[in-house]
């Protein structure tokens, strides 16, 4: 296993358990009712997808899986972030959040380098 899911785990329950921790900290904003009920979905999926992937860590399969997962978020969280001044700052930081992962997913899904192992050329 890498870093990866259990960075993702962490995020994910804090999210569940302290849906505001974020928003209050960092953005500086308040979450609503609605706005906190989707942050505690969000954090389960995050549990379930770092879970899903954790009990295959060596599937690129699974981890570009994820990878789609993560820029599919990303990509209604810009939507959101467009269409919804009173959350923009929010959805854009979770699109950011998102991308992160998805490219972190990507990374952990591409093979080995090779680089510093000799050639076998004849």
């Amino acid at each position: 296993m890498t870093y990866l899911e259990p960075l993702r785990a962490g995020y994910g329950l804090c999210q569940l358990t302290r849906p505001d921790f974020i928003a209050a900290r960092i953005l500086r904003h308040r979450l609503d009712s609605r706005a906190t009920v989707v942050v505690r979905v969000l954090g389960a999926r995050h549990l379930f997808q770092a879970a899903v992937i954790g009990l295959a860590p060596r599937s690129t399969f699974l981890h570009r899986a994820g990878a789609v997962v993560d820029l599919l978020h990303a990509s209604t969280m810009v939507i959101l972030a467009l269409s919804d001044g009173r959350r923009r700052k929010a959805a854009f930081a979770d699109a950011a959040v998102a991308c992160f992962f998805a490219t972190a997913e990507l990374l952990s899904s591409a093979p080995p380098s090779k680089h510093g192992k000799p050639s076998r050329a004849t």
